[in-house]
């Protein structure tokens, strides 16, 4: 399971019918998503996103409202907290915000510079998004916040409710993560996933 499955589940159990990716690079997850409606926004003009500006540009004019929206920006957690923000006041009723590459699985890909490593199936940077991720559990009681654990470093779901908070370092590095995963994230197995759909 990748992160297109995730959403396109989502989309069917709850019967979504708008989307917004935030970063599309290659579209490869956008070009997958199966719904009514479908925007995207990326600043390279390579990408060919509906919006080429960034995220923030985006929001600061954007009047729709959406289903679901996927946030894979710029992979830093200053930038993944403004998204995350800007997202829930676009969101519908019982919408969900997801999240990618929350789950770094070595200190390498979540540093705050671009890494890049040739060994095939490594090719990636998730930059220290977790430490937004992580800072939202530990302070906003008003969100249902869980990691989806699959090979795609780690599909954040976020929805309108209730958590209980955690408590964390003054100071997060990467070594907290790496001894409080599961606790931290809030991670969960594929299965645990798909039981959760089949009960919604």
């Amino acid at each position: 399971m990748n992160r297109w499955n995730i959403i396109n589940t989502l989309i069917h159990r709850n019967m979504y019918k708008t989307y917004l990716e935030i970063g599309v690079h290659e579209k490869q997850c956008f070009n997958n998503i199966v719904i009514d409606y479908k925007v995207c926004v990326d600043p390279n003009k390579q990408c060919d996103a509906t919006y080429q500006v960034t995220s923030d540009d985006f929001f600061s004019t954007n009047k729709e409202s959406f289903d679901i929206i996927f946030i894979d920006g710029l992979h830093l957690k200053e930038q993944l907290h403004k998204d995350i923000q800007n997202s829930l006041r676009c969101l519908n009723d019982n919408g969900t915000i997801v999240c990618h590459d929350v789950c770094p699985w070595t200190e390498k890909v979540q540093s705050r510079t671009v890494y890049v490593t040739t060994n095939p199936g490594h090719d990636y940077w998730t930059g220290d998004v977790w430490k937004e991720w992580v800072h939202l559990r530990a302070t906003n009681e008003n969100l249902n916040m869980y990691v989806v654990d699959v090979e795609d470093v780690g599909v954040g779901i976020i929805t309108k409710g209730q958590q209980d908070l955690i408590e964390i370092p003054e100071k997060l590095s990467y070594s907290y993560l790496d001894e409080n995963r599961e606790s931290a994230l809030n991670l969960i197995s594929v299965e645990k996933f798909n039981k959760k759909m089949a009960n919604t």
